[in-house]
């Protein structure tokens, strides 16, 4: 099959005195442009992620779930929990408890010597949605389960 009879029609649109191999590069072109573009616009529109919520929005739907989790917290009961992070160039580490969403923070300085991760502590802070928790007072627990 010749080139003339596969695009003879578009083919013959353009001018006579121009060579064979220009008025294919044209209708080339024009097909990429027509066909080929649209196709890999669409096929790059799949891999970029839809525009998200404002953080506005999404911070006024996740504070009150957070303030009724720590609701039924008394700031002055103690809770238990483990050690997952310490920092000692810092001298702060986080604690982790279930019936506080989250991990809670901690200063170092009430530790006679550096808290060791998964150590069993108990505390009692600041629980509140709006604020990251904060354990204001942390003891350690011993084997027994009790402060000492």
């Amino acid at each position: 099959m010749e080139n003339n009879e596969i695009l003879g029609r578009a083919m013959d649109l353009l001018p006579a005195d121009w060579s064979d191999g220009a008025r294919l590069a044209v209708v080339a072109g024009v097909a990429a442009v027509c066909f080929i573009g649209p196709v890999l616009m669409m096929l790059a529109a799949f891999g970029k992620k839809p525009p998200g919520k404002p953080a506005a929005s999404k911070m006024a739907q996740t504070q009150p779930a957070l303030a009724a989790a720590a609701a039924d917290l008394n700031p002055e009961e103690w809770v238990s929990g483990d050690i997952v992070h310490f920092d000692r160039q810092k001298a702060v580490g986080l604690i982790r408890c279930d019936r506080v969403k989250g991990h809670v923070r901690f200063q170092a300085a009430a530790f006679k010597r550096a808290p060791r991760v998964g150590e069993k502590v108990r505390f009692k802070g600041r629980y509140g949605g709006r604020r990251k928790p904060e354990a204001v007072l942390v003891e350690p627990l011993t084997k027994a389960g009790r402060a000492g």
